[in-house]
């Protein structure tokens, strides 16, 4: 290779790492945050103190979250500033990539190594994700670097070879930081001591063996104190058990499908670049020319290092698999950099003996990271749950006096990123105590109630009651539910791995039979997100009786307006309607309904009537439509009405009417009265 050649391929990783760095940075954070994604915000909001009792209890080690914590105090917590802390690891993972597989093997290998990286799929997937894979991976390649420089020195220790204590406290302190990043990581540190172990055994380098088994012991001493939680995780787990068992077949064929081109690529749709990247990757298998370590570790142990590195791990997670379900796609990850390193030096290989051919399938290879990509962007399978929505969704229709029925363990931290107001208390539904015969009729902020895991296992949550999992029987559920649509007129469900906690769907058939369900939105996303809305059939009565029939066949027998005699602009006006439909009411019309506020130029005058405000929508929900309304049975309808941030302070009009969408006629008063129905007056005042 020439000189000229050399430093084009030095310089390159430079413009390779930009290119990364542009990829993962389109629509970063434009989506929602998913479930997972939201337990992190949660958590680095917390103190300190807090987010590490709360982690003590959680399927994750603190790690990730302290430094999402610090990190959030710097760059805020929208969703582009919580995904960029993985996409600078995902970034890193490029040069990382380069630096290893340049020392390993060549600059060549170096290069399409580097490129691969930077245009994977899976690395996209997760340096777009407000999680610790990213950092978890990059902690790792530091890892075996390091391991490398400590078993591979000529120098003894102990002569003055200050740079090898440098390596063993490098390898400590990335080994360290991996395992309070993931508990996920101890299986690549098991492979990769497997490896190392074995190498300087065998080549009788036992002065190195002792360094490097002096190097674990200072991993496990500096994880000593959290190894009795992590303990207590691996064998009395607090939560229910999120999925089954994979069979073998299926985790192979998911695992290369995602390191080859993601997991938003399917094997029947991109079978032939499979195959072509199982081609490649056994051609790097091959002991390449060059080698920059010295034994034990020599160019023959190069690749068995590499894909021990990688496919280790998920052998020691299936094996573990068949006695607790562990595997999922995503914490492969985490060793999946060594695999394009692999890949690399196969197109290296190719590139040496037919350039043209070897450029043919790179272009292949990125051709199917391009499909994965834009089936990423584009296809709804693999949409992100959209908590954003969900939870606008019902921002936009809870009322003072609904409550909001979440399900057990981490669904809440969504309600709560996204939701932008404050909330009234967060409790588990079997322990609620009403704290009077009505006080939860008008709650001014939501309630939010966590349910519980359905006749699990006693030990959920370890018995605490702060945790968020926590088990329950079908009769104390039954009772808390009828406690609470006894007290509260309406009930919101949001829904997410409902059939986790709740697998026979008890609450759902319960809610179904007891009370009237007036809503149901499906949501986009992988787990089928859904907001669903209930109306008691305890319905507390008009606090202002009144009779005015419409034509149509409904009456408004009363109403109730909030704060009348006194709103600031700017803030909600809340009302809430009784309606009956007749019995001889026979109309298959769904009407919507008008709330508006009048105010006048002058006022002293109300001649000179202008709309102020005004708020459309069906009465109660979408399932409860006007034609579904029982005949002779009461209705009660909550309205809220947002006033104008700059409306004028004085005396303002309120009224409400029913009208045919489809024409946009109202419905006449059968008192030939018009078609509105006042309401009252309003009083506002300057805004806060």
């Amino acid at each position: 290779m020439t000189r000229d050649s050399k430093v084009w391929r030095n310089r390159s990783i430079w413009l390779i790492t930009l290119g990364g760095f542009a990829l993962r940075l389109y629509r970063l954070g434009a989506d929602s945050l998913w479930y997972d994604e939201t337990v992190s915000a949660f958590l680095a909001a917390k103190s300190i103190p807090s987010l590490i009792a709360h982690t003590a209890g959680d399927i994750h080690p603190p790690g990730y979250y302290l430094l999402l914590h610090a990190w959030t105090r710097l760059a805020g917590d929208t969703e582009f500033a919580l995904a960029f802390l993985s996409l600078v690891f995902g970034v890193l993972l490029i040069p990382l990539s380069y630096v290893l597989a340049h020392r390993l093997m060549s600059g060549g290998v170096a290069f399409w190594s580097a490129l691969l990286v930077a245009t994977s799929p899976y690395n996209l997937w997760y340096s777009q994700e407000a999680r610790m894979y990213t950092l978890g991976a990059a902690l790792g390649l530091v890892a075996l670097w390091y391991a490398l420089k400590v078993s591979c020195s000529e120098a003894r220790v102990g002569h003055g070879d200050a740079p090898t204590y440098l390596y063993v406290i490098g390898y400590t302190l990335a080994a360290t930081a991996g395992l309070y990043v993931l508990y996920y990581f101890a299986f690549l540190l098991v492979a990769l001591n497997t490896v190392m172990i074995g190498a300087l055994f065998l080549s009788r380098r036992f002065f190195r063996l002792r360094i490097w088994l002096t190097a674990q012991t200072a991993v496990l001493a500096l994880y000593l104190p959290w190894l009795p939680i992590a303990w207590r995780q691996v064998t009395n787990p607090p939560v229910p058990p999120w999925r089954g068992f994979t069979p073998l077949h299926t985790v192979l064929l998911d695992s290369w499908t995602a390191l080859s081109l993601g997991q938003s690529a399917q094997p029947n749709q991109v079978w032939p670049v499979l195959i072509i990247v199982g081609v490649l990757f056994l051609l790097g298998l091959q002991p390449q020319i060059r080698q920059h370590f010295q034994p034990p570790i020599t160019s023959r142990h190069t690749s068995f290092l590499l894909v021990v590195y990688t496919f280790g791990p998920l052998a020691l997670i299936y094996l573990a698999s068949l006695l607790v379900p562990l595997y999922h796609v995503r914490y492969l990850f985490t060793c999946a950099p060594p695999f394009y390193i692999l890949l690399g030096s196969g197109l290296a290989r190719v590139a040496r003996r037919a350039r043209p051919l070897a450029i043919a399938a790179a272009l292949i290879v990125l051709a199917g990271s391009a499909f994965s990509i834009r089936e990423l962007y584009t296809n709804p399978r693999y949409a992100a749950d959209d908590f954003r929505a969900a939870v606008g969704f019902i921002a936009e229709r809870w009322r003072p006096g609904d409550v909001i029925l979440i399900n057990a363990g981490y669904a809440y931290p969504g309600f709560l990123y996204y939701y932008a107001g404050p909330v009234a208390d967060r409790v588990r539904l079997v322990d609620f105590q009403l704290p009077g015969d009505s006080a939860g009729l008008w709650l001014d902020y939501p309630l939010l109630l966590s349910t519980g895991t359905i006749d699990g296992n006693p030990h959920l949550g370890w018995g605490d009651p702060d945790s968020d999992f926590y088990a329950t029987t079908q009769a104390s559920t039954a009772t808390a539910l009828t406690r609470i649509t006894h007290t509260f007129p309406r009930l919101w469900m949001l829904r997410i791995y409902d059939t986790v906690t709740d697998p026979q769907g008890f609450i759902r058939d319960w809610l179904t039979l007891n009370t009237t369900p007036f809503e149901d939105h499906l949501f986009s996303g992988q787990s089928f997100m859904r907001v669903q809305g209930f109306m008691s059939t305890s319905q507390p009565p008009p606090l202002q009786p009144s009779q005015v029939a419409l034509e149509g066949g409904i009456t408004l027998i009363g109403w109730d307006v909030k704060s009348a005699s006194s709103q600031k602009a700017g803030t909600p006006l809340d009302v809430v309607l009784w309606w009956q439909a007749d019995a001889a009411s026979s109309t298959d019309t769904p009407y919507a309904a008008s709330l508006k506020l009048w105010g006048t130029e002058s006022q002293e005058s109300e001649s000179e009537l202008y709309l102020a405000a005004q708020q459309d929508e069906w009465p109660v929900g979408s399932l409860l439509l006007t034609p579904d309304w029982p005949p002779e049975g009461v209705i009660r309808h909550p309205m809220r009405l947002w006033l104008p941030s700059d409306l004028p302070p004085g005396h303002y009009w309120l009224n409400i009417e029913l009208y045919d969408p489809t024409t946009v006629q109202p419905l006449p008063r059968r008192d030939g009265q018009g078609h509105t129905i006042p309401l009252g007056m309003v009083t506002v005042t300057s805004k806060l």
